[in-house]
């Protein structure tokens, strides 16, 4: 499995990865964010099929994850983990010092991830999320 940019044809799949989320990027943002130099959509695919996919932009030596999704058919098989530690990796080599995400206070599954990697909760966003409304964690880790 391997991190690669996604190019304008792989953008229609991670449209659909977005779909998990109550408001996801749909394709025409997905490909204005494409030509945006300040940010990156990664993928993660084996041979046949993208396993998913990472929205991201970096600034100076800082990353913000804004996505970062697995496809619905292929979770708790350490897709997440496999692609987490390798995106981090990757970041670090591309000069980034630390890693910012926020997710939902719900999603205890990602925030399991996210914390098994190194990533700690720095603090608490009131009713950062909609649909439902909730609190967003906002975590990071140092690379």
């Amino acid at each position: 499995m391997e991190i690669r940019i996604a190019e304008e044809q792989d953008l229609p799949e991670v449209a659909k990865l977005e779909l998990c989320f109550a408001f996801p990027l749909s394709l025409q943002d997905l490909q204005k964010l494409h030509q945006d130099p300040l940010f990156s959509i990664l993928i993660f695919c084996d041979s046949s099929q993208i396993l998913g996919h990472c929205v991201l932009y970096q600034v100076c030596d800082e990353a913000q994850i804004t996505s970062f999704a697995i496809r619905k058919d292929r979770r708790r098989e350490g897709i997440g983990t496999a692609f987490l530690q390798q995106l981090l990796r990757q970041l670090k080599q591309n000069g980034s010092k630390v890693a910012y995400l926020e997710v939902r206070e719900s999603n205890q599954a990602a925030r399991e991830l996210y914390r098994k990697n190194g990533f700690t909760a720095l603090g608490r966003r009131k009713n950062f999320y909609d649909r439902p409304t909730e609190d967003g964690i906002t975590m990071a880790v140092e690379l």
